[in-house]
């Protein structure tokens, strides 16, 4: 990995993380109108699943979830809260085609909108911005097993934000417990653009 640091003891870790990403996407993809939308949105994502994450490794049940911010500027959650994640394997990717239809109908009241869930993809090398071989971590998958990831691979939040401006990020967040007291620690936040599913045609 090419850094990992300690959560600080409240979270969020990364309170603007649109200043961290537009450095690296220099290409213009996220107009200066979006950015602070996506940027409270994609704050408040983190600082949502590092509170569930915190704890300890086995602490509680992933499941994804949603951010949007509507007209007025105001954030709201959403989730799929009937769904079985403890034992359907398909949950998750149910909720995940769940939460993306029920903003792509309430489209034109959002500004904002961001899905929450978990993944598994190869350990980043130094110098690496953008993810490799993403593989959807389901909820059952964590419970059976909770413990490290295989070698060369590492756990990370994946969040997809999108803006009504039409553009679109997929952005990633390593994280990781580590050495005998199980400090919780995160990586470097990674992005790259995403396809538009809530304003397909913005």
């Amino acid at each position: 990995m090419s850094s990992w640091r300690a959560a600080g003891d409240f979270p969020p870790t990364y309170p603007h993380p649109m200043q961290t990403l537009t450095l690296m996407l220099m290409d213009g993809s996220v107009p200066r109108r979006a950015r602070g939308d996506m940027d409270a949105c994609l704050a408040a994502a983190l600082e949502g699943a590092e509170g569930r994450l915190r704890p300890e490794p086995d602490a509680s049940l992933l499941y994804p979830f949603g951010l949007v911010m509507d007209a007025d500027g105001v954030l709201r959650k959403a989730g799929q809260y009937d769904a079985d994640y403890a034992y359907d394997a398909t949950a998750t990717a149910g909720a995940l085609h769940h939460l993306a239809e029920g903003y792509r109908a309430r489209a034109a009241e959002l500004r904002c909108a961001v899905i929450t869930y978990y993944v598994r993809m190869k350990e980043p090398s130094p110098g690496d911005t953008a993810p490799v071989d993403v593989r959807l971590r389901r909820s059952t998958d964590w419970r059976i097993d909770a413990m490290a990831p295989p070698a060369g691979t590492v756990d990370a939040v994946a969040m997809e934000a999108e803006h009504q401006s039409g553009c679109a990020l997929a952005v990633f967040m390593p994280f990781a417990w580590q050495g005998p007291q199980q400090e919780f620690v995160v990586g470097d936040l990674m992005a790259v653009p995403a396809k538009r599913r809530i304003w397909p045609d913005a």
